[in-house]
């Protein structure tokens, strides 16, 4: 087993609600408001425990995402590993060179150039000013801040802080790299810029730790996910059973939801009351399998008579874009539905996405009128998984074939339709004899 580089034994940390100073800054501003005759009446404290007896080992090399709800304690976390804050209770141990990547332009003085602030952020690193002197071309470069690397950070906007305070973390050449939501400003290509930086870096052997909400760069970086909820662990293992997890401590892990989407007009009114998947052998939640049957089950709950009425579910990635559109009235079919409950059902042969979180909204309509009834938000999630087979939009079953012919037949025997080459051999993780 590989040396465990960071050690979080049974950590809890409590906060105080209604504390009115935890730090110097703040001690000093109660001072001066007290002077001044406007000190705030004292209210009661509350204690908050953030972390609740938090128990994990990183081990070098290992890429450790940490997902959970807002709230959850994730930057509690990093904050207590980067020594920011204090445990109430437990032991952490870190053993190695530690860049922090916790707030954008942390460590950042405002009124001097970039080019000053990568020397005074590097040293807070730990960085010398000779080794921070021989990568400032390459932190710049990376940043892509060559034209503005002599302007006063404060004119700066918030990507381009992100840009040039993750390239002098990721340049420090850090045994640990703590990376918090931060890389959520940046554009996309600056986005995947890091990500690969990332795994250049787990590659020459350090050790990263990644808080993000972003669950498909999680699956694409992470080897081993821990999931947060509540200030205690609710998961942790493959990032890919992750998600799952990490959905249900959202949501609330009910399948079957309570009333959502409620919309009145001209009197009608339609209640969403369920939305739930069912795979072949029956059982139902919002975790399917690519490629395989599929049942989309929705609820709806009339208030008055609709003599055609039309249902869309919709399906969309996580950032946003419309990947699938199940509509009715598109395939003429219309409902006649009286007061009362009433389940609709898709029935999909096969559901070809590709692993990963989606989201899905139900619309209805009174197609005799135009008139919309209902139209949730994309709050109901779903989790696809894929095996790994797919790493694009669409999941779809696939033969191959080698078509050519060897210069010389081999002298063992091979599948029919694949290469040689292969024989024998391990190709995506499936024997070949």
């Amino acid at each position: 087993m590989s040396e465990s580089v960071i050690e979080f034994e049974n950590v809890s940390k409590r906060f105080r609600i209604g504390a009115t100073h935890d730090s110097l800054r703040d001690l000093a501003s109660a001072s001066l408001r007290a002077f001044f005759g406007r000190r705030k009446q004292k209210k009661g404290h509350e204690d908050f425990w953030a972390l609740q007896d938090v128990d994990f080992h990183v081990r070098r090399g290992e890429v450790l995402g940490i997902i959970g709800p807002n709230g959850a304690g994730k930057s509690t976390v990093l904050k207590l590993l980067a020594g920011i804050l204090r445990p109430d209770r437990g032991r952490i141990r870190v053993n190695g060179r530690l860049a922090a990547l916790i707030e954008v332009g942390a460590g950042f003085h405002g009124d001097l150039t970039g080019r000053e602030n990568i020397f005074l952020n590097g040293t807070i690193l730990g960085m010398t000013r000779r080794e921070i002197a021989s990568k400032l071309d390459a932190i710049v470069a990376f940043a892509g801040l060559e034209r503005f690397l002599d302007m006063p950070v404060k004119r700066y906007s918030s990507g381009m802080y992100a840009r040039l305070g993750f390239s002098i973390a990721a340049h420090v050449e850090p045994d640990i790299l703590l990376v918090d939501e931060v890389l959520s400003v940046g554009d996309a290509v600056f986005r995947l810029r890091c990500v690969e930086r990332m795994r250049e870096l787990v590659r020459e052997g350090a050790t990263l730790v990644f808080v993000t909400h972003d669950l498909d760069q999680m699956q694409k970086v992470c080897t081993r996910t821990v999931v947060l909820d509540r200030g205690k662990i609710a998961f942790e293992g493959r990032p890919t059973e992750a998600v799952g997890r990490y959905l249900a401590a959202v949501t609330g892990a009910s399948t079957h939801r309570p009333t959502d989407g409620l919309l009145a007009c001209d009197q009608h009114m339609v209640q969403l009351t369920n939305l739930s998947c069912r795979n072949a052998a029956g059982k139902v939640g919002m975790t399917i399998e690519a490629n395989n049957p599929t049942k989309i089950e929705a609820t709806l709950l009339l208030g008055v008579p609709v003599q055609r009425l039309v249902v869309e579910v919709n399906i969309r990635r996580a950032l946003g874009e419309l990947v699938v559109s199940l509509n009715s009235g598109r395939s003429q079919r219309f409902y006649s539905a009286g007061v009362g409950a009433h389940r609709i059902e898709i029935n999909l042969p096969s559901f070809p996405l590709a692993g990963g979180q989606y989201f899905c909204n139900v619309r209805a309509w009174d197609a005799d009128h135009g008139t919309t009834l209902l139209d949730t938000p994309f709050r109901y999630p779903l989790v696809v998984h894929d095996a790994g087979r797919a790493t694009g939009l669409f999941c779809l079953e696939h033969e191959w074939s080698f078509c050519g012919e060897p210069h010389q037949k081999p002298a063992h025997e091979t599948l029919k339709g694949v290469s040689p080459f292969f024989a024998g051999e391990t190709h995506e993780g499936l024997p070949v004899r």
